[in-house]
């Protein structure tokens, strides 16, 4: 049985004790003072527990309540509105004395607390990429570091740019998120549908070509399945509005390459291509596409590869795809006009009527597909039939000019005047200027000895036009049979405006002028006539008579030594001349253009007597001379 210690032995126990711990620390002190054996080691031991190299262990950080620990030359990603705190810093260092934390531009220190990172950031701004690195110091010196990146989320940024009201400012922004998230393909198709929505669809379609040569590198979401067809759409659609066909053709092509079964987009394809003049691609895509339509998309897809055919000359091949749609469609007019058209110039008369007669059936107020059946059963002389379809016109339309011109035609191979006067005049009446209608009466009432009512006519269409030949000369020769010379003199003069190289004018010209002894014009006119024809030997022999009666025997001279070289021979142009030399006084040219006429022909007596009488007549002078 032990006994209680009292409250006084307790205490004098605990001062016994304490001694004991003073008199060994002193003792333990002055053994190592003065050097005693293993002294050395209990010293290093203790001044590297008084003095430990400093080395930095681990910073334990609490971010978002959640504890973690980053080792020298780690780095913590965080989010700006994420919170932080510094729990705990391990280093050698007994107790961290002299230990303390430094980052540039960041207040670490301020993480003592917990705190929301965006409140250390500059101006509180979360859309900047920070990078930080947390220094561990042992007083002055450093002992290590951390890393700590600071940046908002991908969706933080394009939350931000949905939010922005001013679209220039939401460009802006996108294009720094960009750079600061290093060309991030999201941001960047983000930054192409902006452009896109405020049509600056050359902006866009860069970037997404930038996305798409680039895309080998990015996300598979973003390169692959729908997404990276839904990026090209938004190509096509901006070179489109840019105009850019080829660059569209291009893209579908590509697109197509990998979504084949896309018919909106083949038929889009194809509409381009035949917009832009490739028929032949255009009608390879259409054809691809025809077995996966409706019933009646077929017909109309079919229906454009006939016409598209025909358009590129395959006109057979055109006519075989119109007869396919034909199986179905029974009931277009316009295919059967298309396919009679094509018979028509493949010569297969028969068959083309057959099908403009079925178009006609169909549309029965065709008025236009009636005039081309008559049109081509006159052509074949088939003229009762073509009549009946010229009455169904002018039925519906008895002022239809084109319909009554064919019926006129009709009624003129069937030689009914009467009738035929009747509808040139009813053209006539809707059609006044009708240069055609006019020209035909004039001729009808000259033909039957109404030359009065053709003039009417023929003077009308000059009206019209005055240089219509054809009347003009049906003016001239109905004025010569009225013997209305000045009126035919006029319109003679018209025509050699318009055929300088008709002689036949030149000559009434001549004529005319000649009986009224106008010698000046009548020069003006040959010299122009000459002009016009200079081998012609006719209109010379005008122009010389024109200056020997106004005795211009110069120009006359002139004029018979161009004749002469068209006829050297002329023995009529030789007198002419030797005449004109012999009253100038110039006897000795006078007989050698005599001399020249007897080398021709010797039989000329009156070139003979001429020229005995100049020799002689020189001989004297010669002789008076010498004398």
């Amino acid at each position: 049985m032990f006994k209680e210690e009292t409250p006084r032995w307790k205490k004098r126990r605990r001062k016994r004790a304490i001694f004991l711990v003073v008199a060994l620390f002193l003792s333990g002190f002055l053994y190592l003072l003065i050097g005693g054996p293993g002294s050395n080691y209990f010293k290093v031991s203790l001044k590297r527990l008084l003095y430990p190299v400093p080395v930095f262990n681990h910073l334990t950080i609490e971010h978002n309540g959640v504890k973690k620990r980053l080792i020298p030359g780690q780095t913590l990603h965080i989010h700006p509105h994420d919170s932080l705190k510094i729990v705990k810093i391990d280093t050698s260092i007994p107790f961290n004395r002299g230990i303390r934390l430094f980052s540039e531009g960041f207040d670490v220190n301020a993480l003592q607390e917990e705190i929301v990172v965006t409140k250390l950031l500059p101006d509180q701004d979360m859309f900047h990429h920070y990078t930080y690195m947390i220094k561990i110091k042992h007083k002055i010196d450093s002992i290590g570091e951390v890393g700590l990146v600071i940046s908002p989320s991908l969706q933080d940024w394009l939350e931000k740019a949905d939010r922005i009201i001013d679209p220039q400012k939401r460009l802006a922004f996108l294009n720094t998120a960009i750079k600061e998230e290093k060309d991030d393909p999201q941001l960047k198709i983000r930054l192409a549908d902006e452009y896109l929505a405020q049509k600056r669809w050359k902006e866009g379609a860069n970037i997404i070509e930038d996305i798409i040569k680039e895309r080998a590198d990015l996300p598979a979401p973003i390169i692959s399945g729908q997404a990276s067809l839904n990026l090209m759409k938004k190509l096509v659609d901006a070179y489109e509005h840019l105009r850019h066909y080829n660059k569209v053709i291009t893209t579908l092509k590509k697109i197509l390459l990998n979504s084949p079964e896309d018919l909106d987009l083949r038929l889009r394809l194809a509409e381009l291509l035949e917009k832009k003049g490739r028929l032949k691609e255009a009608i390879n895509e259409y054809t691809i596409i025809l077995p996966k339509l409706t019933r009646n998309e077929k017909i109309v897809c079919m229906k454009n590869i006939g016409y598209l055919l025909f358009q590129t000359g395959h006109k057979n091949k055109a006519l075989h795809w119109y007869l396919k749609a034909a199986k179905y469609d029974r009931k277009d007019p316009n295919l059967y006009y298309n396919i009679g058209s094509i018979y028509d110039e493949l010569k297969n008369p028969k068959l083309a009527e057959k099908y403009l007669r079925l178009a006609l059936e169909l549309k029965k107020d065709d008025i236009e597909g009636r005039l081309r059946l008559g049109q081509s059963l006159f052509n074949k002389d088939k003229l009762k039939e073509a009549k009946r379809y010229v009455k169904e016109i002018l039925k519906k339309d008895p002022n239809h000019v084109d319909a009554l011109i064919l019926l006129a035609n009709i009624v003129e191979k069937e030689g009914d005047k009467k009738t035929l006067r009747k509808i040139y005049k009813q053209i006539l009446s809707h059609d006044p200027k009708n240069k055609i209608i006019l020209f035909n009466l004039g001729v009808l009432e000259a033909e039957q000895g109404n030359l009065k009512k053709g003039l009417h006519y023929f003077n009308r269409l000059v009206k019209v036009d005055p240089k219509d030949i054809q009347a003009r000369e049906a003016l001239f020769d109905i004025y010569q049979r009225q013997k209305r010379n000045d009126f035919a003199f006029n319109q003679a003069l018209e025509l050699i405006k318009v055929l300088p190289r008709k002689i036949s004018y030149y000559r009434y010209i001549f004529n005319y002028l000649t009986a009224v002894d106008e010698f000046e014009q009548l020069a003006n006119y040959m010299l122009k006539g000459v002009k016009a024809n200079p081998k012609n030997f006719e209109l010379r022999q005008y122009l010389i008579l024109a200056y020997l009666k106004l005795k211009k025997n110069e120009l006359a001279v002139k004029e018979i030594k161009q004749a002469l070289k068209l006829r050297p021979n002329n023995t009529n142009l030789l007198h002419q001349l030797a005449k004109i030399k012999e009253v100038a006084g110039n006897l000795d040219q006078a007989l050698q253009a005599y001399k020249r006429i007897l080398d021709i022909s010797p039989d000329d007596e009156k070139a003979e007597e001429a020229y005995l009488r100049l020799r002689l007549k020189l001989l004297n002078k010669r002789k008076g001379s010498v004398q």
